[in-house]
């Protein structure tokens, strides 16, 4: 039994204490690693961090893209470092990713409206255009890579205007030709008593108008500014006028268009 005393009073009790203290001071800090608990100090680097991350979003001065800059925002919320400034900033991007993602909204639809009416031009070639020109115009247009499902069609009809154009077919006919060509023929085909061409040729040439009742003027004289028309009309009873007096008297003056291309109104004149 004394042997055995003297054997635990030579262990030595100060080096296993410190040995204990050191492992429980280790078992702590991987505890606190393994909860993510953070130091103040890291804390305070996080949150000052965030803020300068921030910053940029909400003054407006970012050049990062929108889903960069949702990103960022994202990243600092599911943090949760629940500091009152840093909570505020976050509000403050958050507006201001609504107002980012609001105003690119709108200008893409501004783009799209512009794109959309230029590529009706395209299709209407009122300027008589070269295939060429057109395919120079249209590549423009397509450069701006829009994603919008009605532009792609409108680009593919003017591709399929250019390669008719090249081959001879008669697209490469101006807007202001064919019309005036639709009128001759309606005449000619009353004339000759062949009503059923001449309401085929009519409905075809409404068409190319945004509606059946879409105004015709026709001028009676001009002197200057000063313009005189006569009685105005609709397309619709001007094509069937001509089916009906078998004559075609006036050319095309001027063509007025809509957003979407179509024709909105025609100023004629007499031959």
């Amino acid at each position: 039994m004394s042997e055995i005393a003297s054997k635990i009073k030579s262990i030595p009790w100060q080096r296993l204490m410190f040995i204990l203290l050191m492992a429980l001071m280790v078992a702590g800090t991987e505890s606190c690693g393994k909860t993510g608990k953070l130091s103040k100090k890291e804390r305070k680097a996080q949150i000052e961090a965030a803020k300068k991350q921030l910053q940029p979003i909400i003054s407006g001065t970012s050049t990062l893209s929108y889903d960069e800059q949702k990103r960022i925002v994202g990243e600092v919320m599911d943090k949760n470092l629940n500091d009152p400034i840093l909570n505020d900033m976050i509000i403050q991007a958050q507006q201001k990713l609504k107002t980012l993602l609001a105003n690119q909204t709108q200008a893409k639809a501004q783009k799209v409206d512009i794109a959309r009416a230029a590529l009706f031009d395209l299709l209407l070639n009122k300027d008589n255009k070269s295939a060429d020109e057109l395919e120079k115009a249209l590549n423009a247009i397509k450069k701006q890579n829009l994603d919008d499902s009605e532009i792609d069609e409108l680009i593919a009809r003017v591709e399929n205007k250019i390669r008719e154009m090249r081959a001879g077919g008669s697209s490469n006919i101006p807007i202001k030709t064919q019309l005036e060509n639709a009128f001759t023929s309606i005449a000619n085909a009353a004339k000759t008593g062949d009503l059923s061409q001449a309401d085929n040729t009519i409905q075809k040439t409404l068409q190319f108008f945004s509606s059946d009742d879409a105004p015709v003027l026709i001028i009676i004289s001009r002197e200057g500014s000063t313009v005189d028309y006569d009685k105005p009309t609709t397309i619709k009873r001007y094509l069937n006028f001509l089916k009906d007096t078998k004559a075609s008297r006036n050319d095309i003056d001027a063509i007025m268009t809509d957003a979407n291309g179509k024709i909105k109104g025609l100023d004629l004149i007499k031959k």
